[in-house]
């Protein structure tokens, strides 16, 4: 009989699991998750398994206490701010502010010389692009036509404020590209609990972390949409990490989604 170097028997060895798959639900919460994805659905091109755990992640700021704001750069309708909005209502016990940055109309033209291949060929598939694609703050004309269109800060309010209940006091729309509106708003933000970059590309994400990133509180969390769908994300956050310090793990969220907390 076969055995192995320590002496035990392999006539009935120990089934390999490794490579089975386990359900990702039911989640932590939900319950709670559940009931707010029917709410914030048709705002959002977010997974569920993203949705939920940015839900889990306002919860703990909030029933841990951590100080500062929730930002989001890269908000389109509002799903992933509701999603906040309605973790904060449930287990807040102090006003927050969300600071929400968009552009309010098609994303910009990506850099093909960093931004990857899906980027490039989802450029070159839409028929409004014309010229380089160099990056530059040039809207893709029609990128959201499939989906509608591309949305409003009204289309934002009425889901944040009207539908979900959070007080307008409380929700500050930036509407520009991050390159102009967030120098100019940072230093009315203050700290922040939580920073929420769906940025799309290189540039955007880069931008994003260099001007919000030092006002993340310690504990803070940051969560980076785009990571595993485009190049140039990932070659953000990778590079930037990579010079932060201490270090800080990169956690798992689905194919696309990441987060870290800070140090």
């Amino acid at each position: 009989m076969e055995q192995h170097h320590d002496g035990r028997s392999l006539e009935n060895p120990v089934p390999v699991v490794a490579h089975l798959s386990a359900p990702i639900e039911p989640y932590d919460r939900g319950d709670e998750i559940n009931s707010a994805l029917r709410v914030v659905e048709h705002h959002t091109m977010v997974t569920r398994h993203r949705l939920a755990a940015t839900y889990q992640i306002a919860a703990f700021a909030d029933t841990s206490g951590l100080p500062g704001a929730f930002v989001e750069c890269g908000t389109w309708k509002g799903g992933s701010s509701g999603i906040m909005a309605l973790a904060h209502l449930r287990h807040g016990t102090q006003a927050r502010v969300f600071h929400l940055f968009d552009s309010f109309t098609d994303m910009c033209v990506p850099d093909e010389s960093i931004d990857g291949d899906l980027a490039i060929a989802q450029a070159r598939a839409t028929p409004g692009v014309t010229g380089p694609l160099d990056g530059s703050l040039r809207p893709m004309e029609g990128f959201y036509t499939p989906l509608g269109g591309h949305a409003t800060p009204q289309d934002v309010r009425s889901l944040l404020i009207d539908t979900i209940g959070i007080d307008k006091r409380s929700v500050v729309i930036h509407e520009g590209w991050f390159q102009d509106t967030v120098p100019t708003a940072r230093g009315d933000i203050g700290a922040i609990a939580v920073l929420r970059l769906d940025a799309d590309f290189y540039s955007g994400t880069r931008f994003c972390l260099e001007q919000l990133f030092d006002q993340v509180v310690v504990g803070g969390f940051v969560i980076f949409d785009d990571y595993g769908c485009y190049e140039g994300c990932r070659r953000a956050v990778d590079e930037f990490l990579a010079r932060t310090s201490p270090p800080m793990f990169l956690n798992h969220i689905d194919a696309e989604g990441r987060y870290i907390i800070k140090r």
